[in-house]
């Protein structure tokens, strides 16, 4: 099928480095962040062809240098954006525009932030969910919305049993707080032997090697419960060759219809998957097929 419609040109301010979207449905606007410009543009709902941005966000007091990532909170009008280089959380007033400083940052050793690559918020129980890799920390962290600064997470999945290495793409749904996460690959990335601040030491190679899951093969969408804490396994999982997913890097929810889409690196296409039982409060403790 193509595209309804389809925003490009040069007077979009669009790049190559575009790793994240957003988009708000009820200011029905397109927020997407562009790395290598250190920029937010965000677009009308309906923009099309060579249409500019509504509002941009860039500039030395922005503090933005390489933004990876991207959610937008309508319900507390602010946007939330994951700087890889910058390695912290900052969050704007959703109609800021211009060179603006953020209204607070996470950032710091406590946080545990590095390589921010997912991002997402849950306004109803005010809480942020952030897909970090580092060295350290190889998962999911959960701040409280309102923390600022050098601040402990709140929650942090991660280790072997949990099964993530290379990932992406975050979401939640707010009505059943469940944590959605795009893994692209199992193994291959946990045991790379750099970091993206120096070589790995062949101690940190082995290390990581002996943590792993040992699993290899294609990727997948996992879920977990948004209080979940250290090495959890996924509550549930799409993965499997009738899912199609190869390296999965994009995951967005549809709960009132009970659908999960992924857009896939591995095999170029988008798919969408009908599992209502994700979606519902009541299956909360009942999510363990694998």
């Amino acid at each position: 099928m193509k595209p309804e419609r389809v925003i490009e040109g040069q007077g979009t301010y669009l790049s190559r480095t575009m790793h994240g979207i957003a988009h708000d449905e009820v200011n029905d606007e397109i927020s997407i962040p562009v790395a290598l410009g250190g920029a937010i543009l965000v677009f009308r709902g309906g923009a099309s062809g060579e249409e500019p941005p509504i509002r941009v966000i860039q500039g030395s007091r922005t503090r933005l240098i390489r933004p990876q990532t991207i959610a937008v909170d309508p319900v507390h009008d602010e946007i939330l954006v994951g700087d890889t280089t910058a390695r912290a959380i900052f969050v704007f007033d959703r109609t800021a525009n211009g060179d603006v400083a953020p209204k607070r940052a996470l950032y710091g050793e406590k946080t545990r932030l590095l390589d921010v690559v997912g991002l997402a918020v849950d306004p109803v129980r005010n809480i942020i969910v952030a897909a970090s890799r580092s060295a350290a920390t190889i998962g999911l962290l959960t701040f409280n919305r309102t923390d600022s600064g050098d601040v402990a997470p709140r929650t942090v999945i991660a280790g072997p049993r949990s099964g993530l290495a290379h990932f992406r793409q975050v979401a939640v749904d707010p009505g059943t707080g469940r944590i959605f996460l795009a893994q692209q690959s199992m193994r291959e990335k946990l045991l790379e032997p750099y970091r993206l601040d120096r070589p790995r030491a062949q101690e940190e190679f082995e290390e990581a090697s002996a943590a792993s899951t040992g699993r290899t093969g294609p990727g997948f969408i996992g879920v977990w419960n948004i209080d979940d804490n250290g090495d959890v396994p996924p509550r549930a999982l799409i993965q499997g060759p009738a899912s199609r997913l190869i390296a999965p890097g994009g995951v967005a929810l549809n709960p009132k219809r009970g659908e999960v889409f992924a857009v896939d690196g591995g095999s170029s296409a988008y798919y969408a998957y009908v599992v209502p039982q994700f979606f519902n409060p009541q299956w909360l403790g009942a999510i363990t097929s694998r």
